[in-house]
């Protein structure tokens, strides 16, 4: 990068650079690495005195220049639509007239207008709150790891921020040459979610549904470090994801300390409920846990699913002894040879009229 004049003076004026703090020269440092990077002034001010923030926000998306009604036109919609787009996208308004967007914007508005002509518009601003929302996870889920593997140590060594902002660049442009990945990753999830088409028909399958949750984790996260706390359900992320894809299942959600699958072979689900009590009963570092299983008609809406079965599930995994899986008589049914289902009794169940059947489940002798 080509060296770049800093006028200390100016930028005293500006109240962005105290010549007599005890870390002005780093500070001046800092301010000149941002412009070699391609920040201006108005940057600076608007970084309200996070400068190394500046460094991800020019090496994620560049510097806004267009207000959202250019970008909107050039993309060929309404701005009253564009607006509405980032709002389901997870944004606050960006105004019509604020200079916010950049080219990539208008490439995004695109998709979207191709998108609408395809699958309509409501359709389409319900997949783009779920795309919205799902990447807002992911996304806060990088930051985390960011800060506590690499902000934190950087201004532990480099109070100044400058470590900092280099990382956020180079942080920066690992993720933009990362979209890539991102993408083949997103096209292989759609290529193994793909269901027959069918016209008329509504989005239901016959699945079985289970849930699994550690015992006792919340008692125990009052006791524990914050620090300790994380790499216990880290661990337990890990463990159930892994379990959950071996076994020939899709994890659906972790819920804290819960994990939540679905499995078109009610088998597959059974083996993965009662490997993954049997793992976390001998894990050592992390609470036992307890299952439950149910089986029939399951509602896909969104990435998620619904119906009497999930329902049943879900409120029978509390009734579960630790280290125990539950199932329902559709399960019971359902399932090949190989499993002994114990009755249990009908239990009362939140949401349900009547008392259900459960059966505990076991591997047959």
């Amino acid at each position: 990068m080509a060296e770049t004049a800093v006028d200390p003076a100016e930028l005293e004026r500006l109240g962005l650079y105290d010549p007599d703090a005890p870390d002005a020269a780093d500070r001046l440092e800092l301010i000149r690495y941002l412009f070699q990077l391609g920040a201006t002034v108005e940057d600076l001010e608007a970084a309200e005195g996070e400068l190394p923030g500046v460094a991800s926000m020019l090496a994620l998306r560049g510097r806004p220049s267009l207000t959202m009604s250019e970008v909107a036109a050039r993309a060929g919609l309404p701005t009253e639509l564009a607006e509405r787009f980032y709002r389901a996208a997870g944004f606050p308004d960006p105004g019509s007239q604020n200079v916010t967007g950049t080219e990539e914007d208008v490439e995004a508005l695109r998709t979207l207008r191709a998108g609408i002509e395809l699958l309509g518009l409501e359709e389409m601003m319900q997949l783009v709150r779920v795309l919205g929302s799902s990447l807002a996870r992911i996304a806060d889920a990088m930051v985390s790891t960011f800060i506590v593997n690499v902000g934190a140590p950087s201004l532990d060594e480099d109070p100044s921020g400058l470590a900092l902002a280099r990382a956020n660049a180079e942080g920066g442009a690992v993720l933009r040459a990362g979209g890539t990945a991102i993408d083949y990753l997103l096209r292989r999830h759609i290529e193994v979610a793909q269901r027959p088409l069918v016209l008329g028909v509504e989005e239901t399958q016959p699945l079985t549904v289970g849930f699994v949750d550690l015992v006792g984790s919340t008692a125990l996260a009052q006791q524990m470090p914050i620090g300790e706390l994380g790499a216990m359900l880290a661990a337990f992320d890990q463990l159930t994801s892994d379990l959950i894809v071996d076994g020939g299942g899709r994890l659906v959600k972790l819920i804290g300390d819960e994990v939540m699958f679905v499995a078109a072979d009610p088998s597959a689900a059974c083996e993965i409920a009662l490997a993954l009590a049997e793992q976390l009963a001998a894990h050592g570092q992390l609470p036992p846990a307890r299952g439950a299983l149910a089986t029939g008609e399951i509602l896909t809406r969104d990435g998620d699913y619904f119906g009497p079965p999930v329902n049943l599930a879900a409120r029978a995994v509390k009734l579960a002894e630790p280290s125990t899986v539950l199932a329902s008589d559709h399960t019971a049914r359902a399932a090949p040879s190989g499993y002994t289902f114990t009755p249990v009794g009908a239990q009362r169940l939140k949401g349900f009229d009547e008392p259900v059947e459960l059966f505990r489940l076991d591997r047959a002798p």
